[in-house]
């Protein structure tokens, strides 16, 4: 029941106000209980103490006299009091002479008697008082007179006076409680609600919903405004970012269709050049072949010069129209992944170069298990582009090496490809996949500045990542991933 339980705040306020409200009300009852036996027996000694003067006054005469008879008359007065138990008029010399015996008792006489100057004390027998007074006369000492009061009926006092007590306490602990109950209500129900409304708004993100406000105008009401309040403002935040995305997702729709509209059409036109080129181009290559191998004894050095001009020129530009379809490929050829050897593919793309420039020395390093899982005719573009890269940079370098190779680091298989030839400039790195950028001249390294922007595109494809480092003068290394590696 959350009236008892210790982990709701219902439940510590409950225990925390009825303990407070029981150890006031005990420590009243004690109190009170206390004041009360305290006053009884201060009445009762006060009693006794007039009760012994007027015994003394009268028995002055009786002990002038020597009359026993008198003082026993005298004590005989005392059966009106039925609190006293038995009284002794004593004389100067401690000896007794007069007794009363309540109730026909005996009288054992009191075993304490006052001392020599005293001429009032009490003492404490158990449950019972014992009252000594001494008895004066024209400044003489007559004797003393002792009474003996049993507390039977101050302990009764005290018990009627107890039970009443306690019944006030048991009543007044039931206000306590009905007035704690009122409170709960009152203090721990807005803030329970106030509770279960966050735990309502947090699970199911529903930022409509409103706390219900408390009655009163208190601290917990500003709380639970303020709470409502911040639900409106985080409500009205999610209005107009629900707004904003709805307005962005559909420019970026209109745009993206856009730009797939202009890319369809720019790599039909490059495809279209490229291959409408292709044919003519390819008429003016045979003839200058021809030119070069049928008329050679009769052209003279300028014309033989023209014709070389041309043929490299047509050279040229056949390798940009392959380089142009490539990189029209790369972005319109659908992805067909399978489980690729690239060790392999780059041991025949080297091949091939060491085949088409058999004079040169060129140490290559191939690292044997290099597999990956992607689109084999487009992975060949990058590598053939990468690999052609690295022994074109080298052809000035003596001691020329070229490596292609692998290794894994916290986000998956890395490839490389890395030569020590010309390398380049690490300020204008991110110029390097740009298409038609080049870091080179012409007439130093001849290209078309389209490899490594082919590269990128068809990497991104798949989902990798491609970037360069290096250092003019001394080499560069290409790196790409691949989402799927070696290890799978």
């Amino acid at each position: 029941m959350k009236f008892w339980d210790r982990r709701t705040i219902a439940g510590k306020l409950t225990r925390l106000n009825l303990r407070v409200t029981g150890t006031a009300l005990l420590l009243a009852y004690v109190a009170f209980l206390a004041y009360d036996l305290y006053t009884l027996r201060k009445d009762l000694i006060s009693s006794l103490t007039t009760e012994a003067g007027i015994v003394g006054e009268n028995s002055v005469t009786a002990l002038v006299f020597d009359d026993q008879q008198a003082a026993e008359s005298t004590l005989s007065a005392l059966e009106h009091s039925p609190h006293i138990r038995w009284a002794v008029i004593e004389r100067p010399d401690g000896s007794a002479f007069a007794r009363y015996p309540h109730g026909g008792q005996g009288v054992p006489g009191p075993n304490t008697t006052l001392a020599r100057g005293q001429s009032l004390a009490y003492w404490t027998r158990g449950t019972n008082i014992l009252l000594g007074r001494r008895i004066d006369f024209q400044g003489n000492n007559l004797g003393a007179v002792y009474l003996l009061a049993e507390t039977s009926e101050l302990a009764h006092r005290a018990r009627q006076f107890g039970l009443l007590s306690a019944l006030i306490l048991a009543f007044c602990y039931g206000i306590a409680v009905f007035a704690t109950s009122t409170i709960r209500h009152l203090v721990t129900n807005p803030l329970t609600e106030l509770a279960e409304t966050a735990q309502v708004v947090s699970k199911e993100k529903d930022y409509s919903i409103r706390a219900p406000m408390p009655r009163s105008s208190d601290e917990i009401a500003f709380l639970v405004q303020s709470f409502n309040e911040m639900l409106e403002q985080i409500q009205e935040r999610d209005r107009a970012l629900e707004a904003s995305r709805n307005d962005l997702e559909q420019r970026v729709r209109e745009r993206t269709a856009e730009l797939t509209e202009a890319n369809k059409e720019l790599e039909a036109f490059s495809y279209s050049v490229a291959h409408d080129l292709r044919g003519p181009l390819q008429q003016v290559t045979n003839i200058a072949f021809l030119l070069r191998n049928s008329s050679g004894a009769g052209l003279s050095p300028e014309d033989r010069a023209l014709i070389e001009k041309l043929a490299d020129n047509t050279g040229g530009m056949a390798a940009l129209i392959d380089d142009l379809l490539n990189l029209s490929s790369a972005t319109s050829t659908p992805l067909r992944r399978a489980a690729i050897d690239l060790s392999q593919m780059a041991k025949t793309i080297l091949e091939r170069l060491e085949a088409e420039d058999a004079g040169r020395q060129t140490r290559c390093t191939v690292a044997r298990g290099a597999y990956a899982i992607a689109d084999e005719g487009l992975m060949h573009i990058v590598l053939d582009n990468l690999l052609s890269n690295a022994w074109k940079y080298t052809s000035k370098t003596e001691a020329a090496e070229i490596e292609f190779g692998f290794a894994e680091n916290g986000a998956g298989m890395v490839y490389f490809v890395r030569d020590n030839g010309a390398g380049f400039n690490p300020r204008y790195s991110d110029r390097l996949f740009r298409p038609f950028q080049r870091l080179h001249s012409q007439s130093e390294f001849p290209g078309t500045g389209i490899g490594l922007a082919t590269a990128l595109r068809i990497v991104s494809r798949h989902g990798g990542k491609i970037w360069a480092e290096g250092q003019e003068g001394r080499g560069a290394a290409f790196y790409f991933t691949l989402p799927y590696g070696s290890e799978e």
